[in-house]
């Protein structure tokens, strides 16, 4: 539905600038601090939202009787077909004018369109560090395999599904599948990215240990 607005690098915009491929949508991301990066991990392994988009479009509203733009940091569309615009900012910005008038503008225009707004800081995208460290881990996993060996994936959901609603250790799947450990990793890695398969990741690091099963 949206293609993003801002793109070059060169351009200053943000504390430093990243880019991601994205597995969900097919295409690398510019994203413009590290606190970008850090919410684009939580979008991309969310397998309730379908699609979203950076720098997704211009807001416009008045200030002081002058009419401004605002750039929204992401758009997102969820599974049930609700969507949202996000903007992305440390706390520590909150207070500053600018912010304030930027923030503003983008809220009243999703009230005035019917969508929700929503901020996010570093108090809710860094809640859960080893979480992110997972993600990353799994998404530097996705550039050396980008899609899933189809016998591997065969494999795991086989066995996974014999074992359904239980959990199971990574260790246990490449006893059974056979699959070579580095190989198998990889590709539950990019199975948990889809949302294919469950895990605690959330809670230990991710390797032969973590638990990973399916929803009954």
């Amino acid at each position: 539905m949206y293609k993003p607005l801002i793109t070059d690098g060169s351009k200053k915009f943000g504390n430093n600038r990243w880019l991601s491929y994205s597995p969900k949508l097919k295409r690398d991301v510019s994203l413009f601090s590290d606190l970008e990066y850090e919410h684009w991990l939580l979008v991309e392994s969310n397998p309730e939202i379908v699609e979203f988009c950076e720098q997704a479009r211009v807001m416009e509203g008045f200030v002081d009787g002058k009419l401004q733009r605002s750039i929204i940091d992401m758009w997102v569309k969820y599974h049930n077909g609700k969507e949202e615009f996000l903007e992305v900012k440390y706390s520590s910005d909150l207070s500053k004018e600018k912010v304030i008038n930027k923030i503003a503008i983008q809220k009243n225009w999703c009230d005035d369109h019917g969508f929700q707004h929503h901020v996010s800081t570093e108090e809710n995208i860094r809640v859960n560090q080893l979480l992110l460290s997972n993600l990353k881990l799994l998404l530097k996993g996705n550039k050396q395999q980008k899609q899933v060996i189809e016998i591997d994936r065969f494999q795991i959901m086989k066995i996974m599904r014999e074992h359904c609603p239980k959990k199971m250790l990574i260790s246990s799947l490449i006893i059974g599948t056979q699959i070579p450990p580095n190989r198998l990793l990889l590709s539950v890695g990019k199975m948990i990215l889809k949302g294919e398969v469950c895990s605690n990741i959330a809670l230990q690091h991710y390797g032969k240990n973590t638990e990973v099963w399916i929803d009954a």
